[in-house]
């Protein structure tokens, strides 16, 4: 044997040199991972129709409570998003907006990314076919939840640190390293109780109908249990804190306008479209057949892991399938709101293109092999395509940051910017209730409440209700029990009530809320002084009287 093949051998046996490699093979794919979700995403509508444009404010005005003290919802309670707020309103408050959206994002991204890897590798997948996973789980429809429009992969909000977090968390779970899965699943449910809450009591059902294959003692399963317990401290506090608290008296229930009224679409399967069972049934077929044709090799190493998978996503379905079986007895929302279909939507999807992939990768084997690469290669090249042209052209819109893709047209950006420039700092201003969605941030003024911005007490419930009323006017702009109104035609109604305020009572709400100016559109005459006008909307000043 030469010396180079002694030396050869030598390098391959050492043990360092081996985990140097693994690290750098692990790093090139989260980065890779990481890329192909910010072609995507990146720049998709920052500070848009998304939750950064009421989430990323209140993080800043948490961090610095001088920027609006004046503002009602930006200066509602944080409750369980100190971690968030903290962490995010400071960037904000330090370098501005647009900025903490992108860092924000990437930073988001590159734990989704490591999430990703870390359960793509226990899985058995290679690079190629953990991208085309995610790609179909992404890109496959408008929607990457079913039916609940659950996202894993978005702006920056406290679910995507904690669908991070989860990932770990599922493939720890899945090898049996339950303690470091309990702080991950604790630190999830810290950032997002909806999110770590039903993520926790899934995975406790998982680990309960394996109990005799996984515990080695009661003092084990009790420090699993207690650092769970100590991660999440926080979202427990809150959990009971909410649940103690009863609700206010009045003529209507917060859990009711919460569900019914401002998130239909996420909590009420009597607003979803008839069809809406197609998508969850084709994914529950590709992954019968998935798992079907993974069970034939059971001799694989990653079989347990998948089969793992696979179980516990038809586990997140128990509460999915609960809120459809409570759902025409709630009247009141008093269980749907607290989004029973959440992981359930968004498991479903991603576990079934990640085991769909690994059907792939263990039928094409030998010489059809680099045919499935190559067919992987060529969707892939297409997607990434198709979006770094969308990439480029979010890129240049930039250059007039905040513009239409923030939901602000010249018109109300001129507006905002006049205000901002020519009104004392805690003038109040009345807005449209469904229109103008970022002026508080553009503009930096207060305002009395928009529709977007609902606060997660049951006070603030009820007074976002209220406020928005008093801004229809004499028109009622709510839908009436059992009634299925579209987000649009709610907002044409939040829009002709306030459109049609007589002089009377716009000044009446102006008395109630002590604004100093009323904005409106310039085709709605009003007896008060006219602060600034341009070809769309016109700023009323108050009236001394």
């Amino acid at each position: 044997m030469t010396n180079e093949t002694i030396s050869s051998h030598s390098i391959q046996a050492n043990p360092v040199h081996q985990e140097r490699t693994h690290w750098k093979q692990v790093s090139v794919q989260i980065l890779v991972v990481t890329a192909f979700l910010s072609l995507g995403f990146l720049l998709d509508g920052n500070m848009g129709g998304g939750n950064e444009v009421n989430i990323l404010p209140f993080a800043r005005q948490y961090a610095d409570p001088s920027w609006i003290p004046g503002d009602w919802y930006l200066n509602q309670p944080p409750g369980y998003r100190i971690p968030f707020l903290a962490l995010f309103g400071s960037m904000a408050a330090a370098w501005g907006f647009l900025a903490t959206s992108l860092i924000g994002r990437l930073l988001c991204y590159t734990l989704m990314a490591s999430g990703l890897v870390f359960l793509g590798r226990k899985l058995g997948l290679s690079l190629p076919l953990l991208l085309l996973a995610v790609g179909l789980f992404l890109y496959v429809d408008d929607h990457q939840g079913v039916v609940a429009r659950e996202w894993l992969v978005g702006g920056v909000e406290p679910k995507a640190v904690a669908y991070g977090l989860l990932l770990f968390a599922i493939g720890l779970m899945l090898t049996g390293h339950y303690r470091l899965m309990a702080l991950l699943l604790g630190l999830a449910t810290f950032f997002h109780i909806f999110v770590g809450g039903w993520a926790s009591l899934v995975i406790g059902g998982w680990l309960l109908l394996r109990r005799h294959r996984h515990f080695r003692s009661i003092r084990y399963l009790g420090s699993v249990v207690a650092i769970y317990l100590i991660a999440s401290a926080l979202s427990i506090y809150t959990i009971l804190e909410h649940l103690l608290t009863p609700s206010p008296t009045g003529a209507i229930e917060p859990s009711y306008v919460y569900v019914f009224i401002r998130t239909p679409h996420h909590l009420n399967p009597l607003y979803w479209s008839a069809e809406w069972w197609i998508k969850p049934a084709v994914y529950l077929l590709v992954l019968a057949l998935s798992v079907g044709i993974l069970w034939r090799q059971r001799q694989s190493q990653e079989h347990a892991v998948r089969m793992g998978l696979a179980e516990f996503t038809l586990l997140t379905l128990i509460p999915f399938g609960l809120g459809l079986a409570i759902a025409p007895f709630d009247a009141q929302g008093t269980f749907l709101q607290y989004y029973p279909f959440r992981l359930g939507d968004v498991m479903l999807p991603l576990n079934t293109c990640l085991l769909f992939a690994c059907a792939l990768e263990q039928s094409f084997i030998g010489k059809a092999r680099p045919i499935l690469l190559f067919v992987c290669i060529v969707l892939l090249s297409g997607a990434c395509t198709v979006q770094a042209v969308e990439f480029h052209q979010a890129f240049v819109a930039l250059s007039e940051f905040p513009s239409e893709q923030q939901g602000i047209e010249p018109e109300g950006k001129a507006i905002s910017d006049w205000i901002r420039t020519n009104t004392p700092d805690d003038a109040l201003i009345v807005t449209p209730p469904a229109e103008l969605t970022p002026f508080t941030w553009v503009a930096e003024r207060p305002t009395v409440a928009k529709f977007k911005f609902i606060p997660p007490t049951k006070v603030g419930v009820l007074d976002w209700y209220e406020r928005l009323t008093d801004l229809s006017g004499t028109l009622n702009p709510w839908p009436q029990p059992g009634e299925r109104v579209t987000f649009s035609k709610m907002k044409q109604a939040l829009r002709a009530g306030y459109n049609s305020l007589t002089t009377d009572q716009a000044q009446a709400v102006m008395n109630k809320y002590g604004a100093d100016y009323l904005l409106t559109s310039s085709t709605h005459p009003l007896d008060f002084a006219i602060a600034y006008q341009n070809s769309r909307y016109i700023l009323y000043a108050r009236s001394l009287e």
